[in-house]
């Protein structure tokens, strides 16, 4: 593997970086042979731990516009790979680093667009090699940044200005269809806690959190979640029976994409 050629970055901001304590100390626990350089992207605050060095990206204009700046100061630096993660995102097992080794390895070689590691509302793949799938084309869910190795030159032409993170996966996906190398691996090397919803922490979560890191504190409110469990089901059982023809169309017809 060109380690040179490959970023991990955990996308931020500001208001978050009481969590990036918690989320360096999990990495590090779970991931300490991550061979990769690894960065925290924020606006004007700094994390210089467990291994990270930050990127600035500057004035809060837009999720959009702050993704745009890091992928330009990503190419600047030399790199043409970036491995994207969020903040909130934190590692709970350790990571299957040879899986994923492997895996980026054909995924390089093929010159791939998008190699997603988060198999959870994944489309439908087709063999492609022990690794991992090629996505469908034309499917809901194809664009995710969670846990996902893209080509930068890829990732930064389907990102426009002015989304959030929720319009960019929402509106992105049919802004892909231009590419056909998209790839999502067979199960998940990396387990992790979906710790924040809507800026609040989700309490089965950050009990989950507490057994490993039993001194977590966050100065936020705690929400119980409702209704993830039943929309989980739901969801995986549409994108496994409903025709691939018929899932951008239906999906589309109940979730238009967002308008800025």
């Amino acid at each position: 593997m060109n380690n040179k050629k490959i970023a991990y970055v955990v996308l931020s901001c500001d208001p978050y970086s009481d969590i990036w304590d918690a989320y360096g100390q999990l990495f590090q626990r779970f991931w300490p042979d991550c061979p990769f350089d690894c960065y925290m992207a924020s606006h004007h605050k700094s994390f210089e731990k467990y291994g990270f060095k930050p990127i600035l990206l500057g004035e809060d204009i837009s999720w959009s516009h702050g993704l745009i700046v890091l992928l330009d100061r990503l190419e600047e630096m030399g790199y043409e790979y970036g491995m994207i993660a969020f903040d909130d995102l934190m590692l709970y097992e350790k990571v299957d680093s040879s899986y994923v080794k492997s895996a980026i390895d054909i995924f390089l070689a093929e010159n791939g667009d998008c190699l997603r590691f988060v198999t959870e509302k994944a489309p439908k793949c087709y063999k492609h090699n022990e690794y991992y799938g090629k996505m469908a084309v034309k499917a809901p869910y194809r664009v995710t940044l969670g846990f996902t190795l893209w080509d930068l030159k890829a990732l930064r032409k389907i990102t426009i200005e002015g989304e959030s993170a929720w319009q960019f996966e929402k509106n992105a996906t049919e802004r892909s269809f231009d590419f056909r190398n998209f790839y999502c691996t067979w199960k998940s090397p990396f387990k992790f806690l979906n710790l924040i919803i809507k800026r609040k922490i989700d309490i089965k979560e950050y009990e989950k959190l507490k057994k490993i890191l039993p001194d977590a504190t966050f100065e936020r409110e705690m929400v119980v979640v409702k209704g993830e469990k039943f929309r989980g089901v739901f969801l995986k059982a549409f994108l496994k029976y409903v025709p691939i023809k018929w899932q951008y169309p239906i999906y589309r017809y109940f979730s238009k994409p967002i308008n800025i």
